[in-house]
Formats: C-alpha cells, sequence, structure tokens
C-alpha cells in the first residue's frame, strides 16, 4: 500500500508514510505543503507474513461486518483460500438457496449446523431487521448465493444497500463470476488503449483520437425478457447499437427460441453460447445465431441442452453495421419529420368553426361534394385499420406456430432418444 501523490510529495514523505504502515500506526501527518494535514486510513488485519505465504494461517474475520462472498460457478477448486476462511470463521451464513448452499459447504467440510439463514424477496423486510440488529452486536456474516459473485442478477443488491444504510461495514470477497468468465472465454472486451485504429494513428504521427464511454466496457441485461415481443424490441433498441458486447444468462428450454429472435433483429452480429461453464461438460459455441440454431437443432446438439446454465454473449457492432443503424435511423427521423410539419400547419389553419362556416356558404352542389370526400375517407380509414388488424393477427398466429414447431421438434427428439 503506497501513497498515490502523482508526483507532487517528496520521497521523505512517502517513506515517512510507509514506515507509518509498517510500524502499524492508525494515522500519518505530512508536513508536505500540498499534503499538510492527519490521514486516516483502515487498519489491516492480515498480518505480514500472509502476504509471503497466503497457506501460513488463516486470515482473520472482521466482526460486525458482512462479506460479500463470491463462490464456484460448478467447479470447486475454484474455490479461493480467502473464500473458505471467511466461511469458516464468520457466525452466520446468509444465503439466497438453503439447500443448495448446505450442500456446498458439506464438500468442502465447512460446519453449517444452526448457521445459514434464508434470504429471499418473500421474507426480506422482516430478515435484513434482524440481521441488522445481529450485526451492530457484534456478529459477524457471509453473503453468497447459488453460484458466482453475490449481487449480479439477484436480490443481493438490496441486502447490501440496506446493510450501508443501516451504518453495517461491507466488505468484497471476489473469486468466480459467470459474466466475466464468459466475456473472457468469447475474448470481446478490448481495452481502449489498444484499439488498432487509434495505435496507427499514434505511430503515423497523428492526432490520438480519445476512447469513447464504450470502448473497452460490456452491457449485462441479466436475463432476456420471456414475451417474444419484449425481446425483439430490446435487441431492436439497446444490442442493435451497441459496439460493446452484451452478456445474458439464459436456461436450455429457451435456447432456440432466445436465437430465433437474435436471428431476426441481428441476421450478421456473432453470438456465442456459453454451456456449463467451468464444469466437466463445458462448451463454447460461436457463430451467427442462424447458424447457431441449425447446429442446436441436431439430435446431437440437443444433449448439451437437457440441462445446465447458459450465458449469450452479443458481439458488438462493428464500423459498417453501426454505420448502417445510424442511417436507418435517421431515415426514420426524416420519415418522421413531415407529419410533423404537416400538423404544424394544420394547427396554423383556420379553426373548425370557420371552416363550418364557409361550407354553409358554398353552393349545395359544392357542400355535398365536400359530404362524399370526407365519408370515403372515413370507409378508407377504416378499411387500413381492418387491415393492419389482420395483418397483425397473422404476425402473431405465424409466431405462435413457429413456437409450437420448435418445441415438437425438441419433443420429437426427447421421444426418439426414449425409445
Amino acid at each position: 500500500m503506497r501513497l498515490a501523490t502523482s508526483g507532487c510529495a517528496s520521497a521523505s514523505t512517502r517513506r515517512s508514510f510507509n514506515s507509518a504502515i509498517l510500524a502499524g500506526t492508525r494515522s500519518f501527518t505530512s508536513t508536505h505543503s500540498l499534503l499538510s494535514g492527519t490521514f486516516h486510513y483502515r487498519k489491516t488485519r492480515v498480518a505480514s507474513e500472509d502476504a509471503v505465504d497466503p497457506l501460513a494461517k488463516p486470515s482473520s474475520i472482521d466482526k460486525a461486518a458482512l462479506h460479500v462472498v463470491s463462490i464456484p460457478i460448478g467447479n470447486l477448486k475454484d474455490f479461493t483460500l480467502r473464500s473458505l476462511d471467511v466461511l469458516r470463521g464468520v457466525d452466520y451464513i446468509i444465503t439466497t438457496d438453503r439447500p443448495a448452499t448446505k450442500t456446498l459447504l458439506d464438500l468442502v467440510n465447512i460446519p453449517n449446523q444452526g448457521r445459514v439463514i434464508h434470504y429471499s424477496r418473500s421474507n426480506r423486510t422482516a430478515t435484513r431487521e434482524k440481521l441488522v440488529e445481529l450485526l451492530k452486536g457484534g456478529r459477524s456474516m457471509a453473503f453468497v448465493t447459488t453460484s458466482g459473485t453475490p449481487c449480479v442478477g439477484d436480490v443481493g443488491g438490496e441486502l447490501v444497500q440496506e446493510m450501508q444504510r443501516s451504518g453495517v461495514r461491507v466488505t468484497a470477497v471476489p473469486g468466480a463470476s459467470a459474466v466475466m468468465s464468459a466475456l473472457a472465454a468469447s475474448g470481446l472486451t478490448t481495452s481502449p488503449y489498444e484499439s488498432p485504429d487509434r495505435t496507427k494513428a499514434a505511430d503515423d504521427g497523428d492526432r490520438l483520437v480519445p476512447p469513447s464511454f464504450q470502448d473497452g466496457s460490456f452491457f449485462f441485461g441479466n436475463v432476456l425478457p420471456d414475451s417474444h415481443g419484449a425481446r425483439l424490441l430490446l435487441l431492436r433498441s439497446v444490442v442493435a447499437p451497441a459496439t460493446y458486447p452484451c452478456v445474458f444468462y439464459e436456461v436450455p428450454r429457451r435456447l432456440l427460441l432466445v436465437l430465433q429472435d437474435i436471428a431476426a433483429a441481428l441476421p450478421h452480429r456473432r453470438v456465442y453460447v456459453m454451456h456449463e461453464l467451468t464444469k466437466l461438460n463445458e462448451s463454447v459455441h460461436a457463430d451467427t445465431a442462424e447458424r447457431l440454431v441449425a447446429f442446436y437443432l441436431r439430435q446431437e446438439a440437443q444433449l448439451l441442452l437437457r440441462k445446465g446454465q447458459l450465458v449469450l454473449v452479443v458481439a458488438g457492432a462493428g464500423p459498417v453495421e453501426t454505420a448502417a443503424w445510424l442511417a436507418k435511423e435517421a431515415a426514420k427521423r426524416q420519415r418522421l419529420r413531415r407529419p410533423l410539419k404537416e400538423l404544424m400547419q394544420a394547427s396554423a389553419r383556420p379553426s373548425t368553426e370557420g371552416k363550418a362556416t364557409q361550407q354553409n356558404k358554398a353552393p349545395p352542389a359544392k357542400q355535398k361534394a365536400i359530404k362524399t370526400q370526407r365519408r370515403k375517407a372515413r370507409l378508407e380509414l377504416r378499411r387500413a385499420r381492418r387491415k393492419a388488424k389482420r395483418a397483425n393477427l397473422i404476425r402473431a398466429i405465424e409466431a405462435e406456430q413457429e413456437r409450437l414447431r420448435m418445441h415438437l421438434a425438441i419433443n420429437r427428439n426427447d421421444a426418439r432418444r426414449l425409445d
């Protein structure tokens, strides 16, 4: 641990700060003109010999604190040494799935009798009040989920925020994460400072283009909606314009339907399907969504989808696709400008009463022609509405038929395997 001063502190100031840390003091007084005052920091509980040999002795556990502990997503060897020490040393273990957590603790020989507390949306209010009372009384607790890192796609964020509002100290114990593992296996995340275009510009002596916020980032959308229309809306409005990877959790029974929607909304985008990451039957398949649908319809491929967890990574849009999307959006706005212009012109026209007065002053033949024209316009509008309603109904029927066909194909293959 060193003082980050960006070159403004002298060497003697840095040596004094480091000496204070080694001596075990909790404050450091600086005499530098830019760093005047006393700096307080949290004293670490990890002994100096632990940094040399982490297996020397278990790490000490902070009391009156909630430890957010990451656990393996499939491979028990992904447990970190610190997470095992924390799970053994805390007074209670909070979990969103009591049976799964007890089984996991039994596999690593961690006592759990009377230590596991169930936390869910149904009992969260009463449970949070009890947990805050225990933590403020000096108890230590660990929070885990079914697998992976808590607060990523689960209810853990509500618990952590409530603890912080109540003045309880919260610490993180990092470890396995399905999102980060999928991104690492796909290789899609890049640093904004390692872009080939920027590197070439720097080599040629040109002005280096500053990185945008989206470069080197990713989007995590948890689980895609169940509704077909909601999925398409999210894919077209959020994923289509994204120039960065988009990560989603998925379940095997919905994979084919989701891939079909991705193929309809993003036909040229590369999709990575991560199945059972870190487990014995781990598999990674990458291609366009249309080709992945054809692959997973095969009988031998459907054996992979009988159970397990899936992570989908949709690659970001390339320059050509981004330009096409921007042109499409510009065309939409251009089409909207004409009705808006007509509406503004209509608002500037004479009022309805004035029109009625002018119509009454017109000759009888012209009044009859105006009424006939209005009647035809109303009939044409009704006909257009009926046509649009019929088209929407046909599209809904076709979508339902396609969904039933996909389920029928899956059930037929399952029946063949049973025979």
